[in-house]
């Protein structure tokens, strides 16, 4: 009787952890959804718009991410800011595509980005300036600790002043030193 009772214990937990298990999928697409400002991981300023990504789970379940944008237009001309993070200890973001294309995947008008600049050096960040139609841009690339192959985040920005007027290296560094995260 008592070997009825263990097994058939055995089987409803198995049961329960298997039902556990298949109920909650891990998520492996990013769902972009707009957010108050104010729970985003970018510390953003007025007039910018915030969006984030579900929580997704990497192939074979190593490691988490989510990415958080917060982009707009303001008196400096369009901004765009983008974090792409690991979520866990086991996660990590390689860099192993150039700068210029980092930069052309996450700005929202990338495909008609060109003429980059060579890559410079701005305390820890990567940056370059760009020509978008008749737009000149900077962009940068800035990353998070060290991690197994990559970083535990990679933290981009844009900035395209209005039409006419010019970027000089002061503005480009001022604006990377305002982007910051909660």
């Amino acid at each position: 009787m008592r070997a009825v009772a263990r097994r058939s214990s055995f089987l409803s937990c198995l049961a329960v952890s298997v039902a556990w298990a298949t109920a909650a999928p891990a998520q492996t697409t990013y769902k972009w959804s707009d957010i108050d400002c104010g729970q985003s991981r970018i510390a953003s300023w007025p007039g910018l718009k915030c969006e984030a990504t579900n929580v997704v789970t990497a192939e074979g379940n190593v490691g988490s991410f989510r990415r958080w944008s917060t982009y707009g237009h303001t008196s400096e001309g369009y901004i765009q800011i983008f974090l792409w993070e690991a979520q866990d200890s086991f996660g990590f973001i390689n860099t192993s595509e150039t700068t210029a294309d980092f930069l052309k995947w996450f700005y929202a008008n990338g495909k008609a980005a060109t003429r980059f600049s060579p890559v410079a050096r701005f305390q820890n960040a990567d940056y370059s300036t760009f020509r978008d139609g008749n737009y000149v841009c900077a962009g940068f690339r800035r990353t998070g600790e060290q991690r197994r192959g990559g970083y535990s985040w990679i933290l981009g920005g844009i900035l395209c002043p209005p039409l006419g007027r010019s970027l000089t290296n002061d503005q480009v560094a001022q604006f990377m030193d305002r982007v910051r995260l909660h």
